[in-house]
C-alpha cells in the first residue's frame, strides 16, 4: 500500500525553519549592538567591594549608578557654590577689618594729639598759676612791709589780746600834741635839787587844796590813823548773797580754755544800782552803788560766758569808796574769787556769740605751707639723687638752675612768713562774746564786811559845800 504525505506538514516545516533562521539572525545582530554597553560592567567589575561601597554603587544597576553619580555631582556643585560664597564673605570681612585697623590707627593718633594738647594746656595753666602765686607773694610782702601790725577795725585783737605801746612814732599811730593850759602861771621858783622851773596852776589835778588855800594841811596823826579808829562796821554781805538786776558795763568776752587753761583772760565790770544793794529786805540807804570786776572764760560747746567776780567797790553817798577784798586778802581770793555771774534765769553761763580767728589764721597758714611745699618740690625736681657704692646718697643739680634757685627762694620766703605769722597769732583764738548792757545776776560766795572808812579816800572832796552852793543857786 502506498503511503500518502500530508501537505500541511510540507508547508509548516519550511516556515518553522525560516522563523528559526530569522530569530538566529536577530539574536546575532542584537549581540553586536549591545557590545559597547558591556565596558561599564567590566569597569565596575574591576572595583573591589569596599570601593563600590565607598562610592555608594555596590549592587546597583548601571542606571542606579548613573543616578547616584548625578546626585553626587549636584552635591559637589552646591558645596562648591557654598565655599565660593563663604570665600567672598571672608574676603569682604577681611576688607572691613583692614578698614577698621586704619580707623583705629587714626583714633589712636587723635587721642595722642588730644593728650598732648591737654598736657600743653595744663603746663600753660601751671605756669600762669605760678606767675599768679609769685605776684601774690610780692603783693603780700609789700602789704606786710607797709601795713601796721594792728588792725583798727578788727573785732578781736590778735595773739594775747594786748598790743604794747611803742614809744617810737610809727606809721598809723596818732601823734600826741601837748597844748599848754590857758590857766598856767609863769614859773618864778625853781624846784630844789633839779634846777628847773615848775609850772603852777590855780588848781592842781588830784590836789586836796583849793586855789584860795583855805584847807589846812593835816597833822601826821590824822593822815595815818589807826585801823580801829578809821574803819566803822556798817554793812555785811553774807555768803550766798544774790545781787539781782545788775547790768554789764563792759562786754563779756570769754576766751575758750586751751588744755584746761585760759590764756590772758579778759576782764569785765558790772554796775549794781542803789536799790539792788539789799539783803533779806534790809536796805542800804547810804550806799549809792557798787562796781564789780572780774574775769571771764568761754564755753565753746554751750556758746556761753562764765564770769568770776574778783572784787567789788562800794561808793557811799558822801563819796567815800570801799574796795573788797582788801589788799591783804587778795592772795586768798585771787584763785576762786568772791563770786560768779549768771543770767536772770539763774543759768551760770551767759549765752553769747562765738568768735574765732581760725577762719583767717588757718587758711593763711595753709596757703603759706602749700607755697613752701611747692617751692621745695620745684627745687627738688631739678636735682637727681644717686646711691653710691658705700651706701650714701648724693644729689646733683641736673635740671634748670634758675628754677631750682626760684624754688629755694620761694620755700625760704614762705617759711619766714609762716614763722612770722605764728609769732603774731601765737595760737588760734576762740572766744564767746556778750555785748555790753546785758542783764546779769551777781552771786557772792564769801562774806564781805563793808566798813566805812572815816578817813578813807573819796571820789570827790567838798561835796557838802558844792551841794549848798547848788541849793543857793536853785533858790536864787
Amino acid at each position: 500500500m502506498q503511503v500518502k504525505s500530508n501537505s500541511l506538514v510540507k508547508i509548516l516545516v519550511p516556515m518553522v525553519l525560516m522563523v528559526g533562521g530569522f530569530i538566529g539572525i536577530k539574536s546575532c545582530s542584537s549581540t553586536d549592538t549591545t557590545a559597547p554597553d558591556t565596558p561599564p560592567n567590566n569597569v565596575l567589575a574591576t572595583l573591589s567591594p569596599e570601593e563600590l561601597q565607598a562610592l555608594g554603587v555596590g549592587g546597583d544597576t548601571p542606571e542606579d549608578t548613573l543616578r547616584t553619580l548625578v546626585g553626587t555631582l549636584n552635591k559637589v556643585r552646591s558645596e562648591q557654590q557654598r565655599l565660593g560664597q563663604q570665600n567672598a564673605d571672608i574676603l569682604k570681612e577681611n576688607d572691613q577689618l583692614k578698614n577698621q585697623r586704619q580707623d583705629v590707627a587714626g583714633q589712636i593718633d587723635a587721642a595722642v594729639a588730644a593728650i598732648r594738647q591737654d598736657d600743653e594746656q595744663r603746663r600753660r595753666e601751671l605756669q600762669d598759676e605760678q606767675q599768679g602765686l609769685l605776684a601774690q607773694i610780692d603783693l603780700l610782702t609789700e602789704r606786710l612791709n607797709s601795713a601796721p601790725l594792728s588792725a583798727p577795725d578788727s573785732p578781736i585783737p590778735l595773739g594775747s589780746g594786748s598790743i604794747p605801746y611803742s614809744a617810737n612814732a610809727g606809721t598809723g599811730q596818732n601823734e600826741l600834741i601837748w597844748i599848754t593850759p590857758a590857766d598856767e602861771k609863769p614859773a618864778d621858783i625853781q624846784t630844789p635839787g633839779s634846777g628847773k622851773a615848775t609850772a603852777q596852776f590855780p588848781t592842781s589835778f588830784l590836789s586836796e587844796q583849793s586855789a584860795a588855800g583855805q584847807s589846812k594841811p593835816q597833822s601826821p596823826s590824822l593822815q595815818n590813823p589807826s585801823k580801829e579808829e578809821n574803819e566803822q562796821p556798817v554793812y555785811t554781805l553774807p555768803e550766798n548773797a544774790t545781787l539781782v538786776g545788775s547790768q554789764a558795763m563792759t562786754a563779756l568776752l570769754g576766751r575758750v580754755p586751751v588744755n584746761g587753761a585760759v590764756t590772758d583772760p579778759y576782764p569785765f565790770k558790772i554796775l549794781i544800782g542803789k536799790d539792788n544793794l539789799t539783803a533779806n529786805g534790809i536796805e542800804l540807804p547810804e550806799v549809792e552803788g557798787a562796781v564789780v570786776s572780774g574775769s571771764a572764760s568761754g564755753d565753746w560747746t554751750l556758746s556761753c560766758v562764765r564770769g568770776q567776780v574778783n572784787s567789788i567797790t562800794v561808793v557811799f553817798q558822801d563819796g567815800t569808796v570801799r574796795t573788797l577784798p582788801g589788799s591783804g586778802q587778795n592772795n586768798n581770793t585771787s584763785a576762786n574769787g568772791i563770786g560768779w555771774l549768771s543770767d536772770e534765769n539763774g543759768i551760770p553761763c551767759i549765752s553769747g556769740e562765738r568768735k574765732s580767728n581760725a577762719a583767717t589764721y588757718l587758711p593763711t597758714l595753709f596757703a603759706l605751707s602749700a607755697m613752701h611745699s611747692a617751692g621745695d618740690a620745684l627745687s627738688e625736681s631739678q636735682r637727681t639723687a644717686q646711691t653710691s657704692g658705700t651706701g650714701g646718697i648724693t644729689t646733683a643739680l641736673t635740671g634748670n638752675a634758675g628754677q631750682a634757685a626760684l624754688g629755694k627762694a620761694m620755700s625760704g620766703g614762705m617759711n619766714d612768713m609762716s614763722e612770722w605769722l605764728r609769732q603774731r597769732y601765737s595760737q588760734t583764738f576762740d572766744a564767746i562774746y556778750v555785748p555790753p548792757g546785758a542783764r546779769v545776776v551777781v552771786h557772792i560766795t564769801q562774806r564781805l564786811a563793808i566798813d566805812y572808812e572815816t578817813k578813807g579816800r573819796k571820789v570827790r572832796y567838798g561835796v557838802r559845800e558844792a551841794a549848798q552852793r547848788d541849793n543857793q543857786e536853785a533858790l536864787d
